[in-house]
């Protein structure tokens, strides 16, 4: 067992992260991202029609059905539902901020000051208080390995959490990867992995079968030939960039993470790997790896990077890194939430054609998208009722991505 003094930081970086968190309670808005609000559309038509219409391609399912029981429960308790939603996201940060600390106990008392930079950076802080299933799904991802590695438990166990965090979010399935490169360096055999792949696919069918079945009868039956044509779900959006502009988007993106001098300093460190932490932590690396691939395919939204920069940190955690480094990074990305060095600038937020590299100092990301929240906010009632009635509309089209 961890002495409550042996989770000081655990318990120090969760109550700074609380303090952040409570005018995001008080202002009761669910978040800035889009997606946040066409989530509520999918719990209103689960709650009103009984009818699972994804939020987005190809689905989140226990993550949307999760939130439509919550959705009942405030109903029932005539409790504000974007509270309860709030505070259940509240949940999946401590969750998560007591596992990563878990990995970084195993290694004794060092590198510490990474764990603040991790969990007081804006993307982690922002997802985290953002109705939004980022949080969640690594939580369930980070479990199995936590439980691949160090426990003896079940791997029925290990392959719900795999599978949890798979139905959460499809593009977790990454995080099998990892669990079965650690269960090759432990030299299980053939018939534990075996067991692990199947148990965690059928579990993961379990979640998204039912879902896409109901989807298939109320929905896409009336506008595709058959149920083969369901494949569509999974075509990719917003794939248009040039090579170049993708690029720029894969790197100037993850600069939001830590800062520009924090991620340069990640980078650098990053550099230093040397192989024998390259093999004692090529479980993260794969990780790291699979996710930053996946976003270099579609490099939108930072959130989907988190388990890779997870990963990284819970990579460079044994290093032997100079303290004040360490410091540097902190500071920068603390600062990041509240005063930020931008090094580029686009001709249109969130739909940009075109960047232009142009040093300025911009309100902090986390104030940025507190502000946000509230013009968006504004009219929450109408982006409530508009995506409960247009996820209908895209749906009943076929697929959004065809």
């Amino acid at each position: 067992m961890i002495s409550i003094q042996g989770k000081r930081h655990f318990y120090l970086v969760s109550s700074v992260q609380f303090i952040l968190f409570l005018p995001f309670l008080f202002q009761q808005y669910i978040g800035s991202d889009w997606d946040s609000y066409a989530l509520i559309g999918t719990v209103f038509n689960l709650y009103e029609n009984g009818t699972y219409l994804p939020s987005r391609p190809p689905g989140f399912p226990v993550y949307e059905i999760a939130l439509t029981l919550l959705y009942s429960i405030s109903n029932f308790f005539k409790i504000n539902f974007e509270i309860l939603y709030l505070l259940f996201q509240l949940v999946f940060v401590f969750g998560n901020n007591f596992l990563i600390f878990s990995f970084f106990k195993k290694f004794g008392d060092k590198n510490y000051i990474l764990y603040y930079s991790l969990l007081l950076s804006p993307i982690y802080l922002i997802s985290g208080f953002t109705v939004i299933d980022y949080h969640a799904g690594l939580f369930f991802g980070f479990l199995a390995i936590y439980f691949s590695l160090y426990t003896s438990k079940s791997i029925y166990l290990t392959s719900l959490f795999l599978a949890i965090s798979v139905g959460i979010r499809l593009s977790n399935v990454f995080f099998i990867a990892s669990v079965l490169l650690i269960l090759f360096k432990n030299r299980e055999n053939f018939s534990k992995i075996f067991l692990t792949i199947f148990s965690t696919s059928l579990f993961s069918l379990f979640f998204y079968i039912p879902s896409y079945i109901n989807l298939w009868n109320t929905s896409l039956s009336e506008s595709l030939t058959n149920p083969i044509d369901m494949f569509c779900i999974f075509n990719l959006t917003n794939t248009d960039h040039s090579f170049v502009d993708r690029i720029g988007r894969f790197i100037l993106k993850q600069i939001d993470f830590f800062g520009l001098i924090g991620s340069l300093l990640i980078l650098y460190i990053s550099l230093k790997i040397r192989s024998k932490a390259f093999k004692d932590s090529s479980h993260f690396i794969i990780l790291f790896l699979l996710f930053e691939l996946s976003f270099l395919r579609l490099p939108t939204e930072e959130g989907h990077l988190l388990p890779a920069v997870i990963a990284l940190v819970l990579t460079l955690k044994s290093l032997d890194i100079k303290i004040f480094i360490q410091y540097i990074i902190l500071i920068s990305a603390v600062l990041s939430n509240f005063i930020y060095f931008s090094i580029y600038d686009v001709d249109k937020p969130d739909k940009a054609t075109a960047i232009y590299f142009n040093f300025e100092i911009e309100q902090g990301l986390l104030l940025q998208d507190y502000e946000l929240r509230n013009e968006i906010g504004i009219e929450k009632d109408f982006h409530y009722n508009n995506a409960f009635t247009s996820i209908q509309n895209v749906w009943g089209d076929g697929c959004p991505n065809k």
